[in-house]
């Protein structure tokens, strides 16, 4: 059984679902967590049942969105350290974005990205402190696209681009991060599907339990695995990548000789180019405008490259 003792942990929206879960898990193997829920009582209920197990749990109520920093302070207040942030908290509204209230979206944006930002703002130099910090960024396919969600995509795909650029500030600092792309059967899944076969395989093969153990092993002080995408669902995860289609080349590249290429631009292919930071996205562009450029690139650090 990975160890946790002497760990300090905050999982955010962890009154239910998959972050009581992580709670849960976390607390099981020794770390000392902070229940973070705007529901009180089911943040109650979660410390309540980690205390009954043994293990060491307080509440947090505050509002992700608007109290991030108040949340790290609940950790220091209670335990003087900070190791381990699981930002799992985040809401859906449904609304197609032509119609859907500006208010209504932004507070979709702010919980799940803007509060997660102002959090491990205050969170980072306990976390360096640490030695051995560890973030777990909680994404979702929402961001691949979803009509009707798109304030919890584009909240999702920003946790992405935030993952990532953290993950290479943190590898200066001992600060380990990883943005995750989980599937579980939730409250907030339980309404989504009516299909019989969907609904058994969810509820009986993709538990939170299983997206909890996938965490925890992240978050272990010597998990060495970190830095990129995964998605994880019942027992199987993978890793996720940006990926480019072979380049289409217009001979003058004007507006006019586009059109004689929208077929290609829009075709699919087997050969894919890893795009994993923007240093490499930029050497691939570059090298496809002028192959000479190679040679002055191959001295150079991906991570020192791109705008």
């Amino acid at each position: 059984m990975l160890d946790f003792e002497g760990r300090v942990a905050i999982v955010t929206g962890a009154g239910q679902g998959m972050g009581e879960a992580h709670a849960k898990t976390l607390a099981a193997r020794g770390a000392r967590v902070i229940v973070n829920d705007v529901v009180q009582a089911n943040a109650e209920a979660v410390v309540k049942a980690i205390t009954d197990a043994g293990g060491t749990a307080v509440v947090d109520t505050h509002d992700v969105s608007t109290g991030g920093s108040e949340i790290v302070g609940t950790a220091l207040d209670n335990f003087g350290r900070l190791d381990i942030v699981v930002a799992n908290a985040g809401i859906l509204r449904v609304g197609l974005f032509g119609e859907q209230p500006l208010e209504e979206f932004w507070k979709v944006f702010d919980v799940s990205f803007k509060g997660t930002v102002e959090m491990l703002h205050a969170a980072w130099p306990h976390l360096v402190d640490s030695g051995s910090g560890r973030v777990i960024l909680v994404s979702s396919s929402g961001l691949l696209a979803n009509p009707g969600a798109s304030a919890y995509g584009a909240a999702k795909a920003a946790l992405f681009g935030l993952g990532n650029t953290l993950a290479m500030e943190g590898d200066r600092v001992g600060v380990q991060v990883t943005t995750i792309m989980p599937t579980a059967w939730t409250p907030m899944t339980e309404n989504a599907y009516t299909d019989p076969t969907i609904l058994s395989t969810l509820r009986d093969t993709m538990g939170p339990e299983y997206v909890s153990g996938f965490i925890t092993w992240l978050a272990h002080q010597e998990t060495t695995v970190h830095g990129d995408f995964f998605e994880i669902g019942g027992n199987h995860a993978g890793r996720l990548v940006l990926a480019g289609l072979p380049r289409v080349f217009s001979d003058d590249a004007s507006a006019e000789s586009w059109t004689e290429h929208a077929a290609a631009l829009t075709s699919d292919s087997d050969d894919l180019e890893q795009f994993r930071i923007t240093g490499d996205q930029f050497a691939s562009e570059m090298i496809a405008s002028n192959p000479a450029v190679k040679d002055a690139l191959a001295g150079m650090n991906a991570a020192d490259l791109g705008a």
